[in-house]
């Protein structure tokens, strides 16, 4: 199954979100910000990353940023997210993220996209 790194500094949420991944059959990988997440990525090479925006030492977008200059750069990215402007959403976009979803989801709305896109990446 899909390797999945999920970077969120909002600890019960980045948990249970890993949980279900690992429930339905993924391997996740946890960062708590965006420099933990781009040693992650180095390390476990995952087919899809969901990030958070609002993180310390680097938030969402230096991590894409940092990412799309990497050799990592195709690995999609979805973020997830409670910035609602719709300027926040044309960033991640323009940035090169998959998708912005915004907080509350739900799981199965989650699951659902992120399987789109494995499929897409495959």
């Amino acid at each position: 199954m899909a390797k999945l790194l999920i970077i969120d500094d909002e600890t019960k949420l980045r948990e249970t979100i890993c949980e279900l991944f690992t429930m339905t059959g993924y391997e996740v990988v946890e960062a708590i910000d965006g420099l933990d997440g781009i040693e992650k990525v180095k390390q476990v090479k995952p087919d899809l990353i969901i990030c958070d925006i609002m993180m310390p030492k680097l938030d969402g977008y230096g991590f894409i940023e940092k990412l799309k200059l990497s050799h990592f750069a195709k690995i999609p990215v979805l973020f997830l997210t409670a910035k609602i402007e719709l300027v926040d959403h044309e960033k991640g976009l323009a940035l090169g993220a998959k998708e912005y979803i915004t907080k509350p989801f739900s799981f199965k709305e989650l699951k659902k996209i992120v399987e789109l896109h494995l499929l897409q990446n495959n």
